[in-house]
């Protein structure tokens, strides 16, 4: 506790107490609410706090030190604790995904959310402070349903840019009208393991800082894809929280031109929703008899 209080007044101390238009060091401002939420380990006051900052804050300069309070938070349960908001019954979980896709010569932005229910599901928007849309460009769709009868839908955004920090809204909709919603709180997240290529048929994965201890353990996705008539169909993949390969198993993959995207994954809580950074990378990938 000692540590946390020391780490969290240095995040407190690098900020400037004198900037236009910043109000934190007032008593009574919800900033200041925040800072004391935290130190305290309350995350559910202090989530609610850091709510109202960015509702009621209209100064850009803030906003990195917003991030660091809730990057901060993180280091106690990994954002479980920063909401108490309970799923209805006939949900059964949401996650959030900003995915980076990095191909050769693009670089490409997606947003999803991901439901899973027992009722049909009508709609799902995600939707930025104050009541503005993430994109025109998104769909709806089932994706599955399991054996226990639960339904899992996605709603994708494909986006220009990857989602900016601030504060977002979940609104979910089902077919006979029951409706939930949260806010959401978007920062600019640590990226502790990245992926690039390392040469035509390796990919290296690059440690950036410590582990969060707190939070699982990045996720290594690699899957490999078949294009047949306009579209494409996963013929491999494979998943590791550790012991990350840097190559694919090739005695177990016929010969023939692929698309091969490999994926890490960082995830943390905030209550009940699973937020999901992920970074892609894709290229068209030969294997041959000889290989």
């Amino acid at each position: 506790m000692i540590k946390q209080s020391l780490m969290i007044a240095g995040v407190l101390i690098s900020t400037p107490v004198a900037s236009e238009g910043v109000t934190w060091f007032e008593s009574n401002s919800p900033l200041t609410q925040t800072h004391k939420h935290l130190l305290n380990n309350d995350l559910t006051a202090m989530f609610s706090s850091l709510v109202e900052v960015w509702q009621l804050e209209q100064s850009p300069a803030l906003a990195p030190h917003l991030n660091d309070l809730l990057v901060q938070s993180f280091e106690v349960d990994c954002g479980k604790g920063l909401a108490s908001k309970e799923f209805p019954e006939w949900l059964k979980g949401v996650l959030v995904q900003r995915s980076e896709i990095q191909s050769p010569g693009r670089d490409a932005f997606r947003a999803t959310v991901e439901v899973q229910s027992t009722l049909s599901i009508s709609d799902i928007s995600l939707t930025r402070w104050v009541d503005k849309s993430v994109s025109n460009d998104n769909t709806l769709e089932l994706v599955r349903e399991n054996n226990s009868g639960i339904l899992t839908y996605s709603k994708r955004y494909n986006v220009s840019n990857k989602l900016t920090m601030g504060l977002y809204r979940i609104d979910i909709v089902s077919e006979n009208n029951e409706s939930w919603s949260s806010w959401l709180i978007l920062g600019d997240p640590k990226t502790y393991m990245t992926v690039r290529w390392a040469s035509k048929d390796h990919w290296q994965v690059e440690q950036n800082a410590l582990l969060n201890p707190h939070c699982p353990l990045p996720k290594l996705n690699a899957a490999l894809y078949d294009y047949v008539e306009g579209t494409y169909n996963q013929v491999w993949s494979g998943s590791f929280e550790s012991d990350y390969p840097t190559s694919l198993p090739l005695e177990e993959i016929d010969a023939g031109r692929y698309v091969l995207a490999v994926t890490m994954a960082h995830r943390r809580w905030q209550g009940k929703i699973v937020v999901e950074q992920a970074q892609i990378i894709s290229k068209t990938y030969d294997v041959s008899l000889e290989e």
